[in-house]
């Protein structure tokens, strides 16, 4: 035996195989380890393993395996001193070659494994579906493909499994006892490094198979296509056998004569039931379905519960209204139809339904209608009525007509909304309430909205809304502070109410005031007197005065309210000698403040009289071309002087500023001959107030 040629008849391949996930995920990065997997019979215990990378794989079916068995428990006690037991003298290998030969020719999947190890070439020949399957075979090569096919043979068959070296079954174990079972790939550690793989179990874990779930079929035509839920019961099946009977269940026979695996598997996307469609002979007649499972280990579960299906013809023929009239008593409707004669075969009855509109929203009102019946009527009409007829098929597929309207006469309006009330929050969202319509053909309401009570409005709803509310926005940083809203009530023949009394809802206040500004001020020995031009807002209500000294870091110092239009303050608390900053802030009725102005800084002086200068003296010197001046001042807190001088019939103009350190004495030699000059002396107190003027006329 040189080669086998492996024939896959369903798209896809490698599905529910315990090992295989290494196999179809990169395995470069894989540390090499024995993996296991075991099942506990009535009497026995079964083991199946495998190597997790190719390469693994290669070197197991060179060096074979070892089992290791250690009784861990007996009964609930553990043992000090666990019993270990080698259970193979000799390392499990595959079977030589020569003895697959008669299993090959009876056995697919003994075929496929065989070719796996020992075949000098591994095709893979398609009779249908080639195209999906080379998709998915194109992404493994050589050793990693007859890795991968070797251990889907071996999960779908435990024969195959045991021929593979890859499965042993101890009959030697006692009911009460628990075993560790480790297996050891005897393969030297300079050829690889195989870590053990071990599964612990005893008697006392068996539990039957259970069956599959959920069973189900949808009948088509000649075909019945059945499914069922696989991921329950994923770890405990790897494919399934699927039986059917003819005679009501009497008999069951395979619908296969292999079992079916789930060929759809993938990481991404799982599957969650398995599919299979089955043909029929004829359509009408009655099948029993079941399903059983068989796990990696070759065991086969107990059936699933029996679904019944039988095959149907698919309704290709929809029925067409010819016409929907309004009967004499304007509540009755009668509805005619048509429908080919050559669907009748394929119907079971037709429905008539109803809907308030044209498209959608459609409920049976008639279920059940002979399917020889071409006429119905139907009361209780409302205002607006659309009909369909609709032909329900033998399989349950159905074909609907297109919509006909029927319209009883109405040209009543509904009443008037009223008792509408509403409300603004401080972020814009209105809330309006109205109580609601009685009438049995009411429709909705329109809802429209106004800025000024006097200007069109405007319809804020797309359509007519059932409840008797809405919630709408405003924009509340707006100069309007008010909104009007009024309600129309609309019946289903869209017959139009009056409108309803308007209501006006008033915005609520975020819009600050403008803010006041300084027009003047006065001091006197009264004090400092304000002047300003008063905010502009038109709920500008009062103005608040502010004021603190200069310099300081203290807080602004409320000393002043005045209710609008005053426009003027008098601060008589103000003191001499002290620089202050005055501001303005407005208030309007809703609390809210404006910015406050740009400071003002006020300088109350010291208006006190002060001592005249005591002595000024004037010495005319021609020799050296200079007049000398002198003076004598005796009052504290004089911070300079001011000189004014005038020459003939001009006026006096500032001349020179001495600081109060100063010798009380000045040389002007800025002087003419025959000049008459008039000086002028004044001392400056640091609280700002000044001598009287002291003057004295000299003629050079």
């Amino acid at each position: 035996m040189n080669k086998f040629i492996i024939y896959i008849y369903i798209v896809g391949v490698i599905g529910m195989l315990p090992f295989q996930g290494a196999a179809q995920k990169p395995v470069g990065d894989q540390k090499a380890a024995v993996k296991v997997i075991g099942t506990v019979t009535k009497n026995a215990i079964m083991l199946r393993w495998a190597a997790n990378t190719p390469l693994g794989w290669k070197y197991g079916n060179t060096y074979g395996y070892t089992i290791e068995r250690t009784t861990v428990a007996i009964g609930s006690q553990l043992l000090k001193d666990p019993i270990v037991k080698k259970i193979t003298t000799t390392p499990i290998v595959p079977k030589p070659m020569i003895q697959w030969e008669d299993f090959v020719n009876t056995n697919d999947h003994a075929a496929i494994a065989a070719q796996a190890i020992y075949g000098e070439d591994f095709d893979v020949s398609l009779e249908e579906g080639g195209n999906d399957v080379m998709a998915i075979i194109n992404q493994a090569r050589g050793l990693e493909q007859r890795f991968s096919f070797a251990l889907f043979a071996a999960d779908q068959d435990y024969e195959v499994a045991k021929y593979s070296g890859l499965a042993y079954k101890d009959t030697d174990v006692k009911p009460n006892e628990r075993y560790l079972y480790r297996v050891y790939a005897a393969v030297p550690s300079e050829k690889i490094k195989i870590d053990f793989g071990g599964v612990y179990m005893g008697l006392s874990d068996y539990k039957p198979l259970p069956k599959p779930q959920d069973l189900i079929g949808i009948s088509g035509d000649k075909n019945i296509m059945l499914s069922w839920d696989i991921t329950l019961l994923k770890n405990q099946y790897s494919n399934y056998m699927i039986e059917r009977s003819d005679d009501k269940g009497s008999t069951y026979n395979a619908l296969t004569d292999k079992p079916i695996v789930n060929l759809n598997e993938n990481d991404k996307n799982p599957s969650n039931r398995m599919f299979y469609i089955d043909s029929i002979s004829e359509n009408n007649k009655e099948y029993y379905y079941r399903v059983k499972g068989i796990s990696p280990f070759g065991e086969v579960g107990p059936t699933s519960k029996v679904f019944i299906g039988k095959g149907t013809k698919a309704l290709k023929h929809g029925p067409a209204i010819t016409e929907a009239k309004l009967m004499p008593d304007n509540s009755t409707a009668m509805i005619i139809w048509e429908f080919p004669d050559e669907g009748m075969g394929s119907t079971a009855y037709f429905e008539l339904s109803r809907s308030d509109v044209f498209k959608e929203n459609y409920q049976v009102v008639v279920p059940n209608i002979s399917k020889n019946t071409r006429t119905i009527n139907y009361k209780n009409l409302d205002a607006i009525n659309y009909f369909t007829i609709t032909a329900v098929g033998l399989d349950g597929t159905k074909r609907t007509s297109f919509p006909k309207m029927v319209q009883p006469v109405d040209d009543i309006p509904p009443a008037v909304p009223f008792g509408i009330t509403g409300i603004i929050d401080s972020t814009g969202v209105v809330q309006l309430k109205w109580n609601r319509n009685t009438e049995t053909d009411f429709l909705g309401y329109r809802v429209f909205k106004a800025n000024l009570e006097e200007e069109e409005f405007t319809q804020i709803t797309f359509r007519p809304i059932p409840k008797s509310e809405i919630v709408d926005t405003v924009n509340i940083k707006t100069l309007n502070d008010k909104v009007f809203y009024k309600v129309q009530a609309f019946d289903k023949r869209y017959n139009p109410s009056a409108f309803s009394e308007v209501i006006m809802l008033k915005k609520p206040d975020v819009i600050p005031p403008t803010k006041p500004v300084f027009k003047s001020f006065t001091t006197d020995q009264e004090g400092i007197e304000l002047s300003w031009v008063t905010s502009s807002s038109a709920d500008a209500e009062k103005t608040i005065v502010y004021r603190k000294e200069k310099g300081k870091d203290t807080p602004w110092e409320l000393i002043a309210e005045t209710m609008i239009p005053e426009s003027k303050y008098k601060d008589v608390s103000a003191r001499p000698m002290l620089t202050y900053l005055y501001t303005l802030v407005t208030i309007d009725k809703s609390g809210l403040e404006s910015e406050p102005v740009t400071p003002l800084t006020i300088s109350l002086p010291d208006t006190h009289i002060k001592p005249e200068i005591n002595k000024f003296l004037a010495l005319v010197n021609r020799e050296e071309k200079e007049i000398s001046l002198n003076w004598k001042y005796t009052e504290n807190n004089v911070v300079e002087y001011v000189l004014y001088r005038a020459e003939e019939e001009t006026k006096p103009t500032l001349y020179k500023v001495f600081k109060d350190d100063h010798d009380q004495k000045f040389l002007d030699s800025n002087v003419k001959v025959n000049t008459n000059y008039t000086y002028i002396l004044q001392a400056v107190f640091n609280s700002g107030a000044k001598s009287p003027l002291k003057k004295i006329e000299v003629n050079y």
